[in-house]
């Protein structure tokens, strides 16, 4: 009798949605569900229902899912080290698959059993690895008919007799033996211990340590005084885990792989005895997927009752299709299904009747993609022989000399509006500045009454501080620099998004009060603000209130007045996240981190970019990377001084103007006038001195490491006092943010001004990824399209708070019903919210590794400015989400991008926007 899903009420809500999570495509998917049957009284349901389960996967003979019913004795010989529960997944696997899978390889979990099965019992001391290495070559060569090929052209171990023959032996023994050997032990060596591996991280295996093969000797036959069944179970479920998410890579390059479109799902009907590996599998499963990186699998087993929770099967339903909009790798997520017996339902009954099998679509062919791939390599071939000539042309024509992001001179103005992504500047809207800010201002009031609401219902509500700029007068210059009004709007977008989740997962979520404090012009009232929170907060502790307040967002300049503040803040123990602060000097301090790429990232980026890039115009429509670059920047300004001297040592070849905005009459330091660097009062003294620069060395670029307020001055400057006729190419930091190029135009005013600047974010073009998507989305229906829905600082605001409130979420969640506060959101900040695959962010995922103070290879723009429409891109280097990553940049992705871990364990740098 065929097995079939017993209809027990409610079954038919646990199988739909199970089978939902079953075929959802690739790039659909979050972390490998594990799904637990528990049979909570006698009774045969749970395996009835995982026996029922893999009938439902099957049709007319043929799996329409690939699956695995492991249960019972393998066919193959036993293989006693390798263990039959794995012998058997083996051949489940390689017998379930769909029409059209393909060849199902398993290159890593084949090495680990080869490995496990090996015995090195009577090798010399020293000589482990190596024998490990040849052996398992040598396993490999029996699977590999071009390896055998390989050997067998390598004349075997020993030479010919004849002089002729050992002659040959000599010259093919090194070429089709030995280099393949080696390149065999060098490649898996290096895939198994590279950096972010799952066998480095299951091995814990330091910098510089033990080879793969060296350290794998402890998993084979004879080890002595070694507890090997679990360390083994562990590497070979982690291999297999492994090698079943490859399977699903490059669905665009294999006619298999784009029909691999369901999870593998691994059945256990019966619950696992004691002693057997089944046990150990289970309990592991959840960190195997988390270090594989596994999306591509679904496991389901019956299993005994213990101290854990369970859920119903409508419980269960609803929990399993709440991860079905999930994405991104993790932790494998668990639920316990509670089973037990019951009268056949007749709801359920008429259902699992009406729907025998799992619904996948239209059946797949196995000749199908054979067909695809062998036209696909006849088209190849013809094209390639077509262009063939051309190609010749391309690779021995002279290097591409087109300016990169386009001339922006021969377009003309666009009417200005609140046109979409591509269209005509934005302009301010027709309403005070006060008023702008008033309504964001007024969002967040509305929000933190809805968190007063829910917490006289019983929900648990904190209250996080905001210290910014804010608007005070009706000076729309000084509201667009200050970053009062993008950054209010997307702290409360976010406080909006965290409070919604709060409502929804009452258990889970903690809901947040936001409360603004005002840091002055230029952070010069940051300090009392500070101190008057910080006296606040102790007067609260010694009144026993409890630690309501939890951490503070903002601190977006790095001015004196706003380390002052960070350092008293410090003090009070409360936890702080920067939104476009950069420069390294903010993070001085263990109680402070930011979600923006710091100084030393950005130079490293802008001098690579000024180094490679066809920037600076050499004649009309040529353009070529630059020699030279003269550094603009403010000695007085932390920001403006740490980057300039940052894009100093990266670019090397620069000249140093140094302009101190804020005391003109200042004299340089000893240090910096032993430099030979140049001091100027007046951007009219810079303007003539860098004309003189430009016509000793045309190729030379402008790096403006000063702040924004000066640099439509020194444009003036340097069209209507100087020689050189306005042409210049301008580098700028990233103060010179979109929302202010919008405002100044300098594209228009100055027309032979070529002007790339660096973007820690685009909202309106380019999201990274669909929390981007989402976030451009929600500000639109709030905000429309304006003047910042181009400005990074809107989703920088918003991914500041979204990491503080994960902080405090996981403080929440680790207390259980134990008070929580300050200290524990501060311990899970150091520890990296987020786990090791970061924070999907609107500005980019943010990987905190433990104790980073800035995320890791955050993502950064760098724009071309133009003439009437939105800033282009021209450079994106950075992590856009989970698995996405811009590592290149340039024509066809020549130039690599500069990334933190190339820095040899250097911190970031610190910079500002």
């Amino acid at each position: 009798m065929i097995a079939s899903v017993p209809p027990l009420p409610k079954i038919e809500l646990l199988i739909d949605a199970l089978e939902q999570l079953v075929t959802l495509p690739p790039g659909h998917r979050g972390p490998a569900p594990q799904i637990l049957l528990t049979q909570l009284t006698e009774g045969p349901e749970a395996g009835r229902i995982a026996d029922g389960l893999c009938a439902r996967f099957s049709a007319g003979g043929r799996a329409r899912v690939p699956f695995a019913q492991v249960a019972g004795e393998a066919e193959a010989p036993r293989q006693e080290h390798v263990g039959v529960t794995f012998q058997k997944i083996e051949e489940e696997l390689l017998r379930n698959r769909p029409g059209g899978f393909g060849r199902l390889r398993l290159p890593q979990f084949r090495l680990m059993r080869g490995i496990v099965e090996t015995d090195l019992a009577g090798c010399l001391p020293g000589t482990q690895a190596t024998e490990l290495r040849n052996r398992s070559y040598e396993a490999r060569c029996a699977d590999s008919v071009v390896l055998r090929a390989l050997q067998a052209v390598s004349g075997g171990e020993v030479p010919p007799p004849t002089i002729p023959g050992t002659a040959w032996y000599w010259l093919r023994r090194p070429l089709f033996g030995l280099l393949p050997r080696w390149w065999y032990g060098w490649r898996h060596g290096r895939r198994m211990t590279r950096r972010g591996s799952w066998y480095r991280s299951w091995a814990e295996l330091p910098e510089g340590g033990p080879g793969f093969f060296a350290d794998a000797c402890r998993l084979t036959v004879g080890t002595p005084g070694v507890a090997r069944r679990e360390p083994i179970v562990d590497v070979l479920l982690r291999a297999l885990l492994a090698d079943l998410e490859r399977a699903f890579r490059h669905p665009r390059l294999s006619p298999w792989g784009r029909r691999r479109r369901h999870r593998v799902v691994l059945v256990f009907p019966q619950p696992p005895a004691l002693g057997d590996d089944t046990g150990r599998l289970l309990e592991q499963f959840p960190q195997a997927v988390e270090e594989t990186g596994c999306t591509g699998v679904m496991l389901l087993a019956a299993v005994s009752p213990g101290q854990e929770r369970t859920e119903s099967f409508a419980e269960a339903a609803i929990t399993l299709k709440s991860w079905i909009g999930t994405t991104g790798a993790g932790g494998a997520r668990v639920v316990r299904v509670g089973v037990e017996p019951h009268a056949d339902d007749e709801d359920a009954a008429r259902w699992l009747g009406r729907n025998p099998e799992i619904a996948v679509g239209r059946s797949r062919s196995d000749a199908a993609p054979r067909v695809e791939a062998a036209v696909a390599a006849v088209a190849g071939v013809t094209v390639l022989g077509l262009l063939g000539g051309y190609g010749v042309v391309v690779v021995t024509a002279s290097s591409d000399t087109a300016c990169l992001g386009g001339s922006g001179a021969s377009s003309a103005p666009a009417v200005s509006g609140t046109g979409g992504a591509g269209g005509g500047r934005s302009r301010p809207p027709d309403r005070s500045p006060r008023a702008v800010y008033g309504d964001a201002v007024a969002a967040i009031t509305r929000e933190n009454g809805r968190a007063d609401k829910a917490a006289r219902s019983g929900d648990t509500v904190r209250t996080v501080g905001y210290l910014g700029v804010p608007v005070t007068a009706d000076d729309w210059g000084e509201a667009m620099y200050s970053g009062a009004i993008p950054e209010v709007r997307g702290i409360a977008l976010a406080q909006e998004e965290i409070n919604e989740q709060a409502d929804q997962q009452k258990s889970g979520k903690v809901w947040l009060k936001v409360r603004l404090m005002d840091a002055g012009e230029g952070f010069s009232r940051a300090p009392g603000a500070a101190t008057a929170l910080a006296k606040e907060v102790k007067a609260a502790e010694r009144a026993g209130q409890g630690e309501q307040f939890l951490g503070v967002v903002g601190l977006g300049q790095s001015r004196p007045g706003t380390l002052r503040a960070r350092d008293i803040l410090a003090g009070a123990g409360l936890p702080m996240i920067g939104t476009a602060a950069t420069a390294e000097e903010m993070q001085r301090s263990p109680m402070y981190r930011q979600v923006a790429p710091d100084n030393r990232r950005e130079a490293r980026v802008a001098a690579d970019f000024a180094r490679h890039a066809n920037i600076v115009q050499t004649a009309p429509g040529t353009c070529a990377p630059a020699k030279k670059a003269v550094v603009i920047g403010d000695p007085t300004d932390i920001y403006s001084a740490n980057l300039g001297d940052r894009f100093a040592e990266e670019f090397h070849d620069v000249h140093r103007i140094w302009y101190p905005v804020q005391r003109p009459s200042a004299a340089p330091t000893p240090e910096r006038k032993g430099q030979g660097d140049e001091w100027v009062s007046h951007t009219s003294q810079m303007a003539d001195s860098i004309c003189r620069r430009l016509k000793e060395e045309p190729r030379t670029v402008v790096y403006w490491a000063a702040r924004a307020h000066e640099f439509e001055n020194f444009l003036d400057d340097f069209d209507g006092r100087t020689g050189c006729n306005g042409q210049s190419t301008v580098l700028g930091g990233n103060d010179l943010d979109n929302a202010v190029v919008e405002q100044q135009h300098p594209s228009e005013k100055h027309p032979r001004l070529r002007l790339y600047y660096a973007a820690q974010g685009l909202a309106k073009d380019s999201s990274p990824n669909v929390k981007g998507d989402d976030f451009r989305r929600r500000y639109a229906a709030a905000y429309g399209s304006d003047l910042w829905s181009n400005d990074a600082r809107v989703p920088l605001a918003s991914d500041a708070l979204g990491v503080l409130s994960e902080g405090i979420n996981a403080a929440y969640q680790s207390a259980g019903t134990a008070p929580f506060g300050r200290g524990g959101v501060q311990s899970a900040l150091e520890q990296g919210v987020g786990g090791a695959e970061g924070l999907r962010g609107a500005s980019g995922s943010l990987i905190f590794g433990k104790g980073d103070k800035t995320p890791v290879n955050k993502r950064l723009l760098i724009l071309h400015d133009t003439r009437g429409t939105s800033p282009e891109i021209a450079l994106e280097c950075g992590i856009r989400d989970s698995g996405d990553e811009a590592k290149t940049w340039g024509p066809s992705g020549a130039f690599d991008c500069p990334r933190d871990q190339d820095e040899d364990g250097e911190g970031g740098g610190e910079g500002e926007g």
